[in-house]
């Protein structure tokens, strides 16, 4: 997390955001670092001794056609809530970001909303580049692959019932499930960002700590997603190797980068060790139909 900011101010400024999309809670699916925030706090899943890997942005992931709902577009509700976006100025159109206004509207925030959307198709046509579309009047999204996943039968959970985020009242959100969010992170990961990717590895392992007791769930929600077209069952084929490249090969890089991320977080006798990483991933990819084609 940044210096800049403290857990107390991202948790208020993820309330704002919530509050701020009012309809569109509705269609909007959590994705990303918040994700395992989310899932700590749900019945369902198990409570673990290990820190918050919290982000400091908030990723939504939209339709590609966004309806136009409470008779108001997402951008100017986001507005009217005290929200100011930041423009890109590498891509055309813009990506655009939101932060609360008390950062101002020149320079990006440590604190910010974004909206993605499924890319289907190439990344370009007809000399268009897709990887930013327009998804409803004056609002973009960055468009990656294999966000369609996360749009899927995403679980609901009442964001009010979380500390610090002001919400007083009950706010339903939309998260991504397990298996799409593992699924999404597996098969994204050659795209991201050198500097992101110690962190993807931990989500991973957190998100199998969080859904220890759950993984026959998972599993099949897995070999659903593989059945179900021809394409979706290349999608989990990757996503198989993936896991086995990145956690359980005997050159698995996966291990040290969990470790790294809880170096300055968590006090070394409770810190995770790339030994016990390996195993937990081990059962995990066995348990969660990640581990290879057949039992």
């Amino acid at each position: 997390m940044s210096g800049s900011v403290g857990f107390p101010e991202v948790l208020q400024d993820f309330g704002r955001l919530i509050a701020a999309l009012g309809e569109y809670r509705g269609v909007a699916v959590l994705t990303g670092g918040f994700v395992p925030y989310v899932y700590r706090h749900m019945d369902r899943f198990s409570r673990p001794s290990l820190p918050y890997l919290l982000t400091t942005d908030v990723d939504w992931t939209v339709p590609a056609r966004l309806p136009l709902l409470g008779g108001q577009p997402l951008g100017a509700r986001l507005a009217d809530s005290g929200f100011v976006v930041i423009q890109s100025t590498d891509t055309s159109p813009a990506v655009q970001r939101y932060q609360h206004q008390r950062f101002g509207n020149r320079d990006l925030a440590p604190i910010y909303g974004e909206f993605l959307v499924p890319l289907t198709g190439g990344a370009s046509r007809r000399g268009t580049d897709r990887r930013v579309q327009v998804v409803q009047e004056g609002l973009t999204a960055q468009a990656l692959r294999y966000l369609d996943l996360l749009l899927e039968e995403p679980m609901e959970f009442d964001a009010s019932t979380l500390d610090g985020l002001g919400l007083d009242r009950p706010h339903v959100i939309r998260v991504s499930r397990p298996a799409a969010y593992v699924l999404q992170k597996l098969l994204s990961w050659d795209e991201r960002a050198a500097g992101k990717k110690d962190k993807d590895a931990a989500y991973l392992h957190e998100v199998a700590i969080l859904t220890n007791g759950a993984w026959s769930g998972i599993d099949a929600d897995v070999r659903r997603t593989e059945a179900s077209t021809h394409e979706r069952g290349r999608w989990v084929s990757k996503a198989r190797k993936r896991m086995h490249d990145l956690f359980l090969g005997t050159d698995a890089e996966g291990p040290l980068r969990v470790v790294r991320q809880y170096e300055r977080l968590a006090d070394p006798g409770s810190r995770p060790t790339e030994d016990g990483v390996r195993r937990l991933m081990t059962r995990f990819a066995d348990e969660s139909g990640l581990g290879g084609s057949t039992r």
